[in-house]
């Protein structure tokens, strides 16, 4: 819901992205909060998901039959990194920028398709305006769709197998 009241105040252009955060922040009525009301319920989750899956590991509940139910829930803790990731940019601040030049390194830096990788991610060589709205486009369609699949696959093969008896 932050993200949706979010998105309407902000312009992805690499001109245009810093300035439409800072009008948030000072001119909308209740932006400073809604925005942070953002990332903390960003960190929250991901907080959520690491205890969740310790919990899981623990008590052994990813063992047979529900082995899929962990590689689904492992690939939800990524999708929910990977916002965090395509988030961090939108700001287009020094500090965003610096991250995230740094990230897609390391991306870049994986053996053999690590350049290609990188590449992909950032749109170019460089991150530029490019990889701003490739973020963008990240984080409020493609990673909303791929985790609404996700969470589909994960709460349906719990639906089949039921939930393991744990502890």
């Amino acid at each position: 819901m932050t993200g949706l009241l979010l998105a309407v105040h902000y312009s992805p252009a690499e001109s245009e992205a810093y300035r439409s955060i800072q009008r948030l922040q000072r001119e909308v009525s209740l932006g400073m909060l809604v925005r942070a009301a953002h990332h903390w319920a960003g960190n929250l989750m991901v907080v959520t998901i690491v205890l969740h899956m310790f919990r899981v590991f623990m008590t052994g509940s990813y063992k047979n039959p529900r082995e899929l139910h962990w590689v689904a829930g492992s690939l939800l803790l990524l999708l929910t990194l990977s916002f965090g990731f395509t988030g961090y940019l939108l700001p287009w601040d020094q500090k965003a920028y610096w991250a995230t030049v740094i990230g897609t390194n390391m991306v870049g830096s994986v053996p053999l398709i690590g350049p290609f990788l990188g590449g992909l991610v950032r749109g170019g060589a460089e991150v530029t305006g490019q990889t701003l709205l490739r973020f963008y486009g990240m984080h409020i369609l493609w990673l909303p769709v791929l985790t609404g699949v996700f969470l589909w696959l994960h709460f349906h093969m719990i639906r089949r197998t039921g939930i393991s008896g744990g502890m």
